[in-house]
């Protein structure tokens, strides 16, 4: 059982992490796209 949830573990860690990062640097994305469309208005 322990193995088990240690391997889980293991494989959905790094998942998470990517989606986060992914998901962090699209909203930056998003977030400059409106400031510059804020400054050009």
């Amino acid at each position: 059982m322990l193995n088990e949830m240690t391997l889980f573990s293991l494989l959905v860690t790094p998942v998470i992490s990517l989606m986060l990062a992914y998901g962090s640097v699209e909203l930056i994305k998003r977030l400059n796209h409106k400031w510059s469309i804020g400054r050009a208005s």
